[in-house]
């Protein structure tokens, strides 16, 4: 409140010298312009303390990975000119602007509207796509307030962000953890598994003889697949036979994601070091250390999206779409002050947002802080412990 109050005055002041004679509530609306407003502590007697988020980059064009998958003279360099490869599209901007829309609406009443450095924190994968889709977030989220307006014809002003280094970033945890890969592997030999993937193998023969690739697993269908969600995002649709079996390519990606946080095993390496930092920051500010940012955001990829629910207890395998945003917001209730989680899911950029139910929470939306962290505990991994098992 302190902040805004400053702002008020700021703003007032400003209004003075033009000689005006605006009164507080009219200043007030200035800095606070009309905007829709998720309503989400009515209906729960809740209210946000910190807001964990995490979100898919926006549409993109294929990288060399998925390009190996179907070779073709056609896919030459041209295609994805002025984008490049691996690379953020025009819709993917506007999808991370949908991403910040989505954010401002839901946290307006958790965080300024002005850009205040000491409530936010963000952090990007080390890829361009996620921090071009931080950025334009950024700029849904921040449109400058007068305070703030250094360029009056340019509605935009610059939100910095933190990238780990490539080598070292957990939420790489696919390239950079090597037992992770190895464990998600022995899945496939599981009885379990080796009988979901029997009906599957006559698509595993047609795809390999049309790609003139060694299809073979279900992350090799996988890389596919998003090979032709990448082409269609610069105008190429995927060829007549691989739209004839576009739906069983469905259902392997479906299973892959299964496959990928099959166990505890697999989701601790996957989301364990994100999860044990958000319960650490929850219990600080439980405990009235609220010197943090209210808000932390991660523009990352749809395996983090995906790991973050799994690490929750919330995911249904799936492959989050473009611009799809997890947050797990620490609350409190307004009438007893109990702390506890809720876990709110936007499938695509701009939302809505849907509360899912923590399995072992019951039917509540709400989940105790105590009975969250029983439910979770066995996937949480310290950052020390995530280098370790993952340099072997």
């Amino acid at each position: 409140m302190r902040f805004m109050f400053l702002v008020v005055v700021l703003v007032v002041l400003e209004a003075a010298d033009r000689g005006s004679t605006l009164r507080y509530k009219q200043a007030a609306e200035m800095i606070e312009p009309n905007i829709e407003v998720d309503i989400h502590n009515s209906k729960d007697d809740t209210e946000p303390v910190l807001a964990f988020v995490m979100f898919r980059h926006g549409d993109r064009t294929p990288d060399e990975e998925e390009l190996d998958k179907y070779p073709s003279k056609e896919k030459n360099d041209a295609l994805f000119f002025p984008f490049g490869k691996k690379a953020l599209t025009n819709k993917g901007k506007q999808r991370g602007y949908k991403v910040g829309q989505y954010l401002r609406k839901r946290y307006n009443n958790l965080i300024s509207r002005l850009y205040l450095p000491d409530e936010i924190n963000v952090r990007t994968t080390d890829f361009d796509r996620t921090k071009m889709t931080a950025l334009t977030a950024m700029a849904a989220l921040y449109p400058p307030l007068p305070p703030q307006r250094w360029n009056p014809a340019l509605d935009w002003q610059p939100v910095p962000y933190d990238t780990l280094q490539y080598e070292s970033d957990d939420l790489l945890y696919w390239y950079n953890c090597p037992p992770y890969t190895k464990m998600r592997n022995s899945i496939y030999e599981l009885p379990e598994v080796k009988k979901w993937l029997e009906p599957y193998a006559s698509l595993f023969t047609y795809l390999s003889d049309k790609t003139g690739t060694n299809i073979t697993t279900p992350e090799d269908v996988f890389f596919l697949d998003n090979l032709f969600q990448t082409l269609e995002n610069v105008g190429v649709n995927p060829p007549k036979w691989a739209q004839d079996v576009m739906p069983r390519i469905k259902e392997m990606t479906k299973i892959e994601y299964a496959i990928e946080f099959y166990d505890n095993d697999l989701t601790r390496l996957a989301s364990g070091v994100l999860l044990a930092d958000i319960v650490n920051a929850s219990s600080m500010a439980i405990a009235g250390n609220l010197d943090q940012p209210k808000l932390r955001l991660y523009s990352a990829h749809e395996n983090n999206v995906a790991g973050l629910m799994a690490a929750a207890r919330v995911f249904q395998p799936h492959q989050p779409k473009y611009g799809s945003t997890i947050s797990i917001e620490l609350r409190k209730r307004k009438q007893t002050g109990q702390y506890g989680f809720m876990a709110v899911y936007s499938a695509k950029a701009g939302g809505p947002g849907v509360v899912l139910p923590i399995a072992g929470c019951g039917d509540t939306s709400f989940c105790d802080f105590d009975t969250f962290v029983d439910l979770t505990k066995d996937v949480m991994l310290s950052k020390e412990n995530f280098d370790k098992k993952c340099s072997t």
